[in-house]
């Protein structure tokens, strides 16, 4: 494998963290999505117009959200800590 140069390296830690920002507002939307699940199963499980298939799908929405959300997290922990021997591969190239 080619050896990096310090500048390369720093130019990668910064698309990594620009990246990692993007995947963040993603996990924003994605609790968002559950939010709105929560308020669909609620009216579902509430309501009188088709109850359990409108609650149902709510709950879905939620699992789908939240299943998102921590496909997010495990990506923006990883990719942070990706970040981070970048940077540490940069200062030993100095």
């Amino acid at each position: 494998m080619a050896q990096l140069s310090k500048k390369e390296l720093l130019e990668e830690a910064k698309k990594q963290s620009e990246m990692l920002e993007r995947i963040g507002r993603w996990r924003t939307y994605s609790m968002v999505v559950s939010a709105i699940g929560v308020v669909v199963a609620y009216m579902g499980f509430t309501g009188s117009f088709y109850p359990v298939i409108v609650g149902a799908a709510g709950v879905v929405i939620i699992l789908a959200g939240l299943g998102f959300a921590a496909f997010c997290n495990f990506g923006i922990r990883t990719g942070r800590e990706n970040v981070e021997r970048i940077l540490n591969a940069a200062q030993k190239s100095e």
